[in-house]
């Protein structure tokens, strides 16, 4: 019996470790480049990334973790918790879209795919049973998301992409840092930047002086980004700050954010990008045969849909007449759309409820750890957002990573008797 206790000891030791390890390789994984050398040609098709390894070897360790701690117990845990109960209507309509999936073996891929990211958030939530986990946590997030963003910085004043290809349309010059599209780099550049004024705001981070600069080098590489969905989501999550914030609070934190906007306007390149920004939304016009056909599979299969991950190939088959010729773009770009063609009225009510829940369960959240509570729910509804521009949201590992840490704070008491 003292063998399995030190067994379930050591484990949990290594999760503590593990948990953060998994955070640092996430913005490895979308170059799908596992060597990638410096000015590399097109990213190398690769199914080895560093993310998938850390993925691999945290849901190992979760495995062994819920094993050795009591199977029945953590099953009871697991259940007991409103929490799980995000992710469950989700795994259902996943399920039901099988029923008129078009390629059925893709929808079992996906819904696989979709098992194995919620066996993530699970580990995660095993790990993380103490506040040095969380800070251990946020503190090598932002330290890799300072690091990616001066690799965008270096990108942007030489005009070398370190990672794939970069973009440089009418002599704007996008940076991509180690991510496959601007637009995903500025929404991992928006949830470290947020999550960050949240902890800083309630106390958990200090404003120190190199904390402030690696704020500033990332909030400088999202300018570089050029991407004006990114740039938005930003400022809406700052304006809620502000709002939500004390009174005597709330004119420093609107002062220094209206400083940064002058600064960055007085920046000829970006001002003109800025000055663009409700043609971001004309571009839904460019890609209007996207929403039309989301819109057809929806109406012809409203209840399940044409079956998960399979938005592009049935854009491309049946709903190909939708597909202008000038246009070659067949993967969906809307999250909304995504999930209402492919699974029906039942994955756009699993969504909402996945959003509900998240939220509601994380603003209880009192004490210690409700900064921790407010940057992870931050960032959580900077995926969802940026995903009806860059569809990536259920996808993600990032996400359920978050809603993992989101249980963790569940299962435990809600206020200060967190162990350090």
């Amino acid at each position: 019996m003292r063998g399995a206790d030190e067994t379930v000891l050591s484990l949990k030791k290594w999760g503590q470790w593990i948990i953060p390890f998994f955070f640092a390789m996430l913005p490895w994984e979308i170059s799908k480049v596992l060597f990638p050398p410096y000015q590399s040609a097109p990213e190398t098709p690769t199914t080895i990334t560093f993310a998938r390894i850390a993925l691999v070897i945290l849901v190992a360790w979760g495995a062994l973790y819920f094993i050795q701690s009591g199977i029945w117990k953590n099953i009871q845990r697991l259940f007991q918790g409103p929490l799980i109960w995000s992710a469950l209507p989700l795994l259902a309509a996943a399920g039901l879209s099988y029923v008129g999936s078009m390629q059925p073996r893709t929808t079992l891929g996906e819904i696989a795919r979709l098992v194995l990211l919620l066996a993530v958030g699970v580990s995660i939530a095993l790990g993380a049973v103490d506040h040095k986990t969380f800070q251990r946590v946020g503190s090598v997030f932002f330290a890799v998301a300072t690091l990616t963003a001066i690799f965008g910085l270096i990108q942007y004043l030489t005009g070398r992409w370190i990672w794939g290809g970069g973009i440089n349309i009418e002599g704007v010059r996008r940076v991509n840092s180690t991510f496959i599209d601007p637009n995903i780099f500025a929404r991992y550049l928006d949830v470290s930047i947020l999550g960050s004024l949240m902890l800083m705001a309630k106390k958990e981070w200090s404003a120190h002086p190199l904390r402030v600069l690696a704020l500033l080098l990332q909030i400088g590489a999202l300018g570089v980004t050029f991407s004006r969905t990114g740039w938005l989501i930003l400022f809406v999550g700052v304006l809620g700050m502000a709002i939500l914030s004390h009174p005597r609070k709330r004119w420093g934190i609107l002062g220094g954010g209206g400083v940064l906007v002058l600064v960055l306007m007085a920046i000829p390149m970006l001002r003109t990008r800025l000055l663009t920004l409700g043609a971001g939304i004309s571009a839904l016009g460019q890609r209007q045969h996207l929403l039309q056909g989301g819109w057809a599979m929806f109406i012809e299969h409203p209840l399940t849909g044409v079956g998960l991950g399979n938005f592009q190939w049935a854009l491309e088959h049946p709903y190909l007449y939708l597909v202008p010729w000038s246009d070659a773009v067949t993967r969906s770009h809307t999250t909304f759309v995504t999930v209402l063609a492919e699974m029906g009225i039942l994955g756009l009510v699993a969504m909402l409820l996945f959003l509900v829940f998240v939220t509601m369960m994380n603003l209880r959240v009192v004490g210690r750890m409700r900064g921790f509570a407010l940057a992870i729910t931050a960032g959580i509804w900077v995926i969802w957002l940026s995903s009806q521009g860059e569809g990536r949201f259920f996808e993600d590992p990032l996400l359920w990573g978050l809603w993992g840490l989101s249980l963790a704070l569940q299962w435990k008491h809600w206020g200060d008797d967190w162990d350090d």
